[in-house]
Protein backbone atom coordinates (compact mmCIF):
# COMPACT_ATOMS: atom_id res chain seq x y z
CA UNK A 1 0.00 0.00 0.00
CA UNK A 2 1.54 3.21 -1.59
CA UNK A 3 1.17 6.91 0.55
CA UNK A 4 -1.60 8.05 -0.65
CA UNK A 5 -3.38 4.70 -0.62
CA UNK A 6 -2.51 5.28 3.72
CA UNK A 7 -4.04 8.72 3.22
CA UNK A 8 -7.27 7.77 1.33
CA UNK A 9 -8.01 5.28 4.11
CA UNK A 10 -7.61 7.37 6.92
CA UNK A 11 -9.62 10.47 5.81
CA UNK A 12 -12.21 7.69 4.53
CA UNK A 13 -12.34 6.50 8.30
CA UNK A 14 -12.39 9.95 9.89
CA UNK A 15 -15.22 10.92 7.52
CA UNK A 16 -16.70 7.71 8.84
CA UNK A 17 -16.65 8.35 12.34
CA UNK A 18 -17.91 11.87 11.76
CA UNK A 19 -20.95 10.45 9.94
CA UNK A 20 -21.37 7.99 12.61
CA UNK A 21 -21.32 5.13 10.39
CA UNK A 22 -18.27 3.33 12.78
CA UNK A 23 -17.40 3.88 16.51
CA UNK A 24 -14.52 5.49 17.37
CA UNK A 25 -12.11 3.67 19.06
CA UNK A 26 -11.30 5.49 22.80
CA UNK A 27 -7.38 6.83 21.82
CA UNK A 28 -5.96 5.76 25.51
CA UNK A 29 -6.14 6.45 28.91
CA UNK A 30 -5.95 10.53 29.23
CA UNK A 31 -3.97 10.30 32.74
CA UNK A 32 -1.10 8.46 32.35
CA UNK A 33 0.49 8.57 36.40
CA UNK A 34 4.11 7.12 37.06
CA UNK A 35 5.37 6.55 40.24
CA UNK A 36 9.43 7.05 40.36
CA UNK A 37 10.37 4.17 43.27
CA UNK A 38 13.39 3.53 44.61
CA UNK A 39 14.26 -0.17 46.41
CA UNK A 40 13.81 0.37 50.07
CA UNK A 41 12.05 3.59 49.94
CA UNK A 42 9.31 3.20 53.00
CA UNK A 43 6.97 5.51 51.09
CA UNK A 44 7.08 4.30 47.90
CA UNK A 45 4.74 1.67 48.34
CA UNK A 46 1.88 4.34 49.85
CA UNK A 47 2.47 6.33 46.47
CA UNK A 48 1.96 3.65 44.33
CA UNK A 49 -0.77 2.05 45.94
CA UNK A 50 -3.21 5.30 45.49
CA UNK A 51 -1.90 5.69 42.24
CA UNK A 52 -3.44 1.96 41.37
CA UNK A 53 -6.78 2.78 43.39
CA UNK A 54 -7.24 5.82 41.34
CA UNK A 55 -6.60 3.92 38.51
CA UNK A 56 -9.13 1.40 39.21
CA UNK A 57 -11.80 4.26 40.24
CA UNK A 58 -11.52 6.12 37.04
CA UNK A 59 -11.99 5.44 33.42
CA UNK A 60 -9.11 6.87 31.87
CA UNK A 61 -6.31 6.51 34.05
CA UNK A 62 -3.51 4.50 33.90
CA UNK A 63 -1.02 3.95 36.92
CA UNK A 64 2.62 2.45 36.52
CA UNK A 65 5.34 2.35 38.55
CA UNK A 66 9.01 3.08 37.50
CA UNK A 67 11.99 1.72 39.62
CA UNK A 68 15.06 3.85 39.58
CA UNK A 69 16.94 0.26 39.55
CA UNK A 70 15.84 -0.30 35.79
CA UNK A 71 17.32 1.48 33.03
CA UNK A 72 13.76 3.01 31.71
CA UNK A 73 13.02 4.50 35.59
CA UNK A 74 16.70 6.03 35.45
CA UNK A 75 15.96 7.55 31.96
CA UNK A 76 12.92 8.87 33.37
CA UNK A 77 14.37 10.32 36.76
CA UNK A 78 17.11 11.66 35.09
CA UNK A 79 15.14 13.38 32.14
CA UNK A 80 12.97 15.46 35.06
CA UNK A 81 15.83 15.70 37.59
CA UNK A 82 14.34 14.12 40.53
CA UNK A 83 16.53 13.28 43.17
CA UNK A 84 14.09 11.78 46.00
CA UNK A 85 11.54 9.41 46.11
CA UNK A 86 8.68 8.55 45.42
CA UNK A 87 7.79 11.30 43.10
CA UNK A 88 4.67 11.40 41.04
CA UNK A 89 4.64 12.04 37.34
CA UNK A 90 1.20 12.71 35.91
CA UNK A 91 0.95 13.21 32.26
CA UNK A 92 5.34 13.38 31.95
CA UNK A 93 4.95 16.23 34.69
CA UNK A 94 6.11 16.51 37.95
CA UNK A 95 3.22 17.04 40.01
CA UNK A 96 4.03 15.49 43.22
CA UNK A 97 7.44 14.88 45.40
CA UNK A 98 6.82 12.51 48.39
CA UNK A 99 3.40 10.88 49.20
CA UNK A 100 0.60 13.14 48.81
CA UNK A 101 -2.52 13.40 50.58
CA UNK A 102 -5.10 10.86 48.94
CA UNK A 103 -7.59 14.16 49.08
CA UNK A 104 -4.74 15.97 46.59
CA UNK A 105 -4.09 13.54 44.46
CA UNK A 106 -7.25 12.65 43.38
CA UNK A 107 -8.69 16.35 42.99
CA UNK A 108 -5.40 16.53 40.82
CA UNK A 109 -6.68 13.60 38.50
CA UNK A 110 -10.25 14.51 38.72
CA UNK A 111 -9.19 17.95 37.24
CA UNK A 112 -7.72 16.64 34.66
CA UNK A 113 -10.53 14.26 32.93
CA UNK A 114 -12.72 17.22 33.81
CA UNK A 115 -14.79 16.12 36.08
CA UNK A 116 -14.07 18.90 38.69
Amino acid sequence: MDELEMIRRKKMLELMKKAGMIEAKPEGPKVVIEVITAPGCPYCPIAVQMAKELEKKYNGVAARELSVATPEGQRKAMEHNIMGTPTVLINNRVEFIGVPSFAEFERKVRTLLGLQ
